[in-house]
């Protein structure tokens, strides 16, 4: 069990956006506008805010937009841009970070979605259930849009596919990780975290189910991107013009 601090963050930020595109045209969702920043310098300000020291960034579809835009960032923690020459897949994504990683364990979120929660709390969980795999959830009032998760005793019981009706727990898009997983459950080059990690292997490795309390946003949808100015922090009234 890691007992140490965990001070670095891979970052998922290959997505397509391609539901996005009727309203953020040419642009990958991670950096889709709100009140003129990107959206992803307001994932790296809460991490900052967590005390996370190195940051991951995967990078994929547009990755050079992406990475120009992470160069903007001037706060206090080191950003490295790790390209995909090929689409690897969320799971083979987070498999390719990992082994960059230089400490006992790593965070994982996604890029594209802004869920603020306390990762020392979280961190802190997993400790008590002497485990180093967690997956942060939510309560929502109706899981049949994201699969529900089963907890037994804080560890997971069965990740759902999606269509279970009525309130429950989801995925978060939270992750802690142990950096030498891709060393312990070996996985093909491409795959989905999802499906053929979290989905079939979470329950039989001793996985954390960390239920967090969190405001949640997801920008894949124009629906749901049209709800980000009310659900996300101001950055200030500088922000915009430093971070062009």
């Amino acid at each position: 069990m890691d007992r140490g601090i965990v001070n670095e963050a891979i970052v998922l930020a290959g997505g397509f956006g391609t539901r996005l595109r009727t309203v953020v045209k040419d642009v990958p969702k991670i950096l889709a506008p709100v009140r003129g920043v990107a959206f992803v310098h307001y994932v790296l300000q809460w991490l900052e805010g967590q005390g996370i020291e190195r940051v991951w960034a995967c990078t994929g579809f547009l990755a050079q937009q992406v990475e120009a835009e992470l160069s903007h960032y001037r706060g206090p923690m080191l950003i490295t841009s790790l390209r995909e020459e090929t689409p690897l897949g969320t799971g083979g994504a987070i498999y390719c970070g990992l082994r960059e990683v230089e400490g006992e364990s790593a965070f994982v979120v996604n890029g594209d979605t802004y869920f603020p929660a306390d990762l020392k709390e979280f961190h802190a969980a997993a400790q008590r259930l002497d485990t180093k795999l967690a997956v942060a959830l939510r309560r929502v009032e109706d899981t049949s849009r994201y699969g529900a998760v089963d907890l037994d005793q804080g560890l997971i019981a069965r990740v759902n596919e999606k269509g279970r009706s009525g309130p429950g727990l989801v995925n978060a898009g939270l992750y802690l990780l142990p950096s030498e997983l891709w060393r312990s459950v070996p996985m093909p080059a491409v795959f989905s975290w999802e499906l053929d990690f979290l989905q079939p292997l979470a329950p039989a490795l001793g996985t954390a189910g960390v239920v967090l309390d969190a405001p949640f946003l997801d920008i894949g949808t124009p629906s749901s991107y049209a709800r980000a100015e009310s659900i996300l922090p101001d950055l200030g009234p500088d922000a915009a013009q430093n971070l062009r």
